[in-house]
């Protein structure tokens, strides 16, 4: 039985660097979701490496030790960031952000200090206890992050829920094994099933993440017409500033991007995560905070107007909306700090 678990968990070990690089060198999908969740994988790979070592060898050196204590550290902030990054299509990577990481990467360099924490059963307790607890903390915010998204994608959120639940399920097994005396190799063996539905959807599917809406399944709309579409799209957006028209609507787009409204419908939703009316407030609004950041004598309703409002009420409610300040405080902060 010990050799038939020891096979298992050697394999979803070599499976997970498969994983690793197909998430690397994939095209599909969104680029800096693919490099986190490769990042995700790799730490609980550290983890779940070191269980197994430890469980099926003499002894392991301080360094590597530490290493799989510092991935199990890093597991829970990294899964955050890859759920960020999936439910938000605008996610960007903020060097600030590696303040969560910053324990993981500390520790790291402490393995000299692992001896006197270990022999130590009271302070091991109170540190291995505070590793489990952070875990749960990033992992229970991963979940109310998905949960209270609101992306219109059930299939992205139910994917995430399921990882999420495997997690969990890790967890659970490791805390048993420090409270109760539970096997210490569940934890990889989980993870082992973990890797291989992974690699299953892959297989099947072609994407780790789906982030196509299930509502254009039968369209008929191939990649190449999709990203045709897009390119022209970005194109009105960005050089001849169509959102500015008061008039524009997703009828009047489409005849200009040689499409109809519903094959438009489905590039906007698909590739940016909004509907018509969102992408065009989103670029009306960017537009008018770089008008009211470069002057401070520009009226507010003719900033309005000049982006394709035709209501001053509409434009202030949209405003704070995607910034949470009035045009007038926007100004204030940007322009007199």
């Amino acid at each position: 039985m010990e050799t038939l678990i020891l096979i298992g968990s050697i394999i979803g070990i070599l499976n997970s660097f498969i994983l690793i690089a197909y998430a690397l060198i994939s095209k599909k999908g969104n680029r800096k979701a693919n490099i986190i969740f490769a990042l995700f994988i790799f730490m609980l790979t550290l983890r779940i490496s070191k269980s197994i070592l430890l469980t099926f060898s003499d002894g392991l050196h301080d360094i590597l030790l530490t290493l799989g204590l510092s991935g199990f550290m890093a597991i829970g902030p990294v899964y955050m960031f890859y759920t960020e990054a999936i439910l938000n299509p605008k996610y960007r990577f903020k060097w600030k952000q590696l303040l969560h990481l910053l324990p993981a990467i500390v520790f790291t360099f402490m393995w000299v200090f692992l001896d006197y924490i270990r022999n130590d059963r009271a302070v091991w307790q109170v540190f291995y206890r505070a590793i489990l607890l952070q875990y749960m903390i990033y992992i229970t915010a991963a979940i109310y992050k998905t949960w209270s998204s609101p992306i219109d994608n059930p299939n992205i959120k139910r994917q995430l829920n399921i990882i999420s639940i495997f997690l969990l399920a890790i967890w659970f097994a490791y805390m048993l094994n420090e409270v109760a005396g539970f096997p210490y190799i569940s934890g990889a063996i989980l993870y082992s099933v973990l890797i291989y539905f992974s690699l299953i959807i892959i297989l099947n599917k072609g994407y780790i993440i789906n982030l196509s809406n299930p509502k254009y399944k039968n369209t008929g709309l191939d990649e190449a017409e999709n990203q045709r579409i897009l390119s022209a799209l970005n194109a009105l957006m960005e050089q001849e500033k169509v959102y500015k028209d008061n008039l524009i609507s997703l009828e009047k787009l489409s005849k200009l991007l040689n499409t109809n409204k519903h094959a438009l419908s489905q590039v906007i939703n698909e590739n940016t995560h909004q509907t018509f009316f969102e992408l065009i407030s989103h670029y009306r609004i960017r537009e008018a905070t770089q008008i009211l950041s470069a002057s401070e004598n520009s009226k507010v309703s003719d900033v309005a107007f000049d982006v394709g409002y035709n209501s001053l009420s509409a434009f202030n409610a949209a405003f704070k909306k995607y910034t949470g300040l009035t045009p007038k405080q926007y100004r204030s902060e940007k322009v007199n700090p």
